[in-house]
C-alpha cells in the first residue's frame, strides 16, 4: 500500500515534468525536483530569449523602416537638390549674360550720358551768349527808343516854328497886300497931280512891284513852309510807329529773355539730373561689377554643391549598403523567432499567455498611434516614418512568429489578421500618393484607416479578453 503511494506520487511528478507543470517536492526526490527547478529556470530564459528576440527583429523593423524612408527621403532631396543647382547653375549662366549684355547697355549708357552732360553745357554757354546779345539789343532798342523820342520832340518843335513862320508870312502878305493897295492908291493920286506927281509915281510903282515881289516870295515860302509842315507830321507818324514798334521789340525781347531764363532753370535741372544719373550710372556700374563677382560666386558654389551632391549619392548608397546586412540580420532574426515559435509548442518551452497579451496591448496603442501619424502625413505633407508592410509591425511578427493552436483564439488571430493587412495596406497607398505629389487625395482614406484600426482595436480587446479568461482557466493557448 505505502509502496503504491509511492508510485503514484512518482508518477504525478513524472507527468508534471513532462507537462512542465508546479508540482509539490518531496525531500526524498531531490533529483526530480532539481531537474523540475532547472526546466522551469529554462522556460523563462527561454521565454526571456524569445521575448528579446520578438523586440529586436521588432526594433530592426522601425530600424529599416526608418532607414530605408530616410535613404527614400535622401535620393528624393538629393534629386530636386540637383535640379535646382541644375536651374540655379543656368540662371546663373543667363544672369551673366544678360549681366554682360547689361555692361554693354551701361557702357552706351555712360557715354551718352557725357554726350548730353558736354551738350548740356555747350547749350547753357549759348544761352549765356545768347542773354548778352540780349542784353545788347535791349541797350539798342533802349537808345534807338530815346532817340526817336528825341527826334520827336525836335519834329514837334519844327512844326511849332512852321507854324510861327506861318503866322509871319500871314503878317507879311496882309502887309505886301496893303502896300500894294497903298501903291495903287498912290499912283492914282500921283496920276490927278499930273506933272508933278510922276515922280511919286514912279516911287508908288515900284513899291506895289516890291508888294507883289513880297507876296509873290512868301507866297512860295508859305508852299515850302507847308512842305516841311506836311513831311513833319508824316515824320512824327512815322516816329510814334517806331516807337511803338520798338517798344513791342523790347517787350519780346523781355519775353525771349524771361524764356531764355527759364530755359537756363531749365538746363540746371537738366544738368542736375544728368549729375544724379551719372551718380547712378556709378552706383549701376559698381553694382554690375558686384553682380559679375556674385555671379562667379554663385557658378563656383554650384560646383561645390554639385560635387556635395555626389557626394551625397555615395553616403546614400553606403547607407544603403549598411542596410543590407541589417536586412539579413532581420532575416535570421525571423528565422530564429520560426525556430522559437516551433520550441514554443513543446511543453518545456510553451510561452505563458500574459506574453501575449502584453504584446497585444503593445500592438493596439502601436496602431493608434499608426492612424495619428497617417492623418499628420495627409493634413501637414510632414512625412513620417509609417510601417507599411503588414508582417513587420509589432503586432505583424507576434502574429506570424506565434501560432496559437487554441481553436478560439486561432480564430479571432486571423479575423484581427484581415483587418490588420488592410489597415497596412492604407500606408503603402499613402506613400506611392506622397510621391507622386498628390498626398491631398489621401484625405479620403482618412475615415477608412479609423474604422479599420476600430475594428483592430476591438478584435484586439476581445482577444485580450479572451486569453485571460483561458488564463484565469489554466488552459495555455499554445497547448
Amino acid at each position: 500500500m505505502i509502496f503504491g503511494g509511492y508510485k503514484n506520487k512518482i508518477n504525478n511528478m513524472l507527468s508534471s515534468l513532462a507537462k512542465l507543470e508546479d508540482m509539490q517536492y518531496e525531500p526524498q526526490n531531490k533529483e526530480l525536483n532539481d531537474i523540475h527547478k532547472r526546466l522551469v529556470e529554462g522556460r523563462k530564459e527561454f521565454e526571456q530569449v524569445a521575448t528579446n528576440t520578438l523586440d529586436s527583429v521588432i526594433q530592426m523593423s522601425v530600424i529599416d523602416a526608418t532607414v530605408k524612408m530616410n535613404i527614400d527621403k535622401i535620393a528624393t532631396i538629393n534629386e530636386s537638390l540637383s535640379n535646382e543647382v541644375e536651374d540655379i547653375s543656368e540662371s546663373a549662366a543667363s544672369t551673366s549674360a544678360i549681366a554682360s549684355e547689361m555692361s554693354k547697355a551701361h557702357e552706351n549708357l555712360t557715354s551718352t550720358i557725357i554726350e548730353v552732360s558736354e551738350e548740356a553745357t555747350q547749350v547753357v554757354v549759348e544761352i549765356d551768349n545768347c542773354e548778352q546779345k540780349l542784353n545788347d539789343i535791349n541797350e539798342i532798342s533802349g537808345s534807338a527808343i530815346k532817340a526817336s523820342r528825341e527826334v520827336k520832340a525836335e519834329i514837334d518843335n519844327l512844326q511849332e516854328v512852321v507854324a510861327h513862320m506861318n503866322e509871319v508870312i500871314d503878317g507879311i502878305n496882309a502887309i505886301s497886300n496893303q502896300t500894294n493897295l497903298l501903291a495903287l492908291n498912290a499912283s492914282i493920286e500921283a496920276a490927278r497931280a499930273g506933272e508933278v506927281g510922276k515922280g511919286f509915281a514912279v516911287v508908288a510903282e515900284e513899291i506895289r512891284q516890291l508888294a507883289d515881289q513880297t507876296k509873290s516870295l512868301t507866297a512860295n515860302m508859305g508852299d515850302f513852309l507847308q512842305s516841311i509842315a506836311d513831311a513833319s507830321r508824316k515824320s512824327s507818324v512815322t516816329v510814334d510807329v517806331n516807337v511803338e514798334e520798338m517798344n513791342n521789340i523790347n517787350e519780346r525781347i523781355q519775353d525771349v529773355y524771361k524764356i531764355t531764363a527759364d530755359n537756363r532753370k531749365s538746363m540746371d535741372t537738366i544738368n542736375d539730373s544728368i549729375s544724379s544719373l551719372a551718380a547712378v550710372s556709378e552706383e549701376i556700374s559698381s553694382s554690375m561689377n558686384e553682380l559679375d563677382n556674385q555671379m562667379g560666386n554663385v557658378d563656383e558654389k554650384c560646383n561645390i554643391l554639385k560635387e556635395n551632391i555626389s557626394l551625397l549619392e555615395v553616403s546614400s548608397q553606403a547607407i544603403n549598403d549598411i542596410v543590407e546586412p541589417a536586412v539579413k540580420v532581420e532575416e535570421h532574426l525571423d528565422q530564429s523567432m520560426s525556430v522559437i515559435s516551433e520550441m514554443g509548442l513543446d511543453a518545456f518551452y510553451m510561452l505563458d499567455n500574459q506574453i501575449v497579451v502584453n504584446y497585444l496591448e503593445r500592438a493596439a496603442g502601436e496602431h493608434i498611434k499608426w492612424a495619428e501619424k497617417f492623418r499628420t502625413i495627409v493634413e501637414s505633407g510632414q512625412m513620417l516614418v509609417l510601417q507599411t508592410d503588414f508582417r513587420k509591425c509589432t503586432l505583424g511578427h507576434l502574429h506570424y512568429s506565434f501560432r496559437p493552436t487554441h481553436a478560439e483564439v486561432k480564430r479571432m488571430w486571423e479575423e484581427i489578421e484581415v483587418y490588420h493587412e488592410k489597415f497596412h495596406g492604407y500606408g503603402a497607398k499613402l506613400m506611392q500618393l506622397a510621391k507622386t505629389g498628390r498626398l491631398d487625395e489621401g484625405v479620403a482614406m482618412i475615415s477608412e484607416v479609423d474604422k479599420c484600426n476600430e475594428q483592430i482595436q476591438k478584435k484586439e480587446k476581445e482577444l485580450v479578453a479572451l486569453i485571460q479568461s483561458l488564463s484565469n482557466q489554466g488552459i495555455r493557448i499554445f497547448e
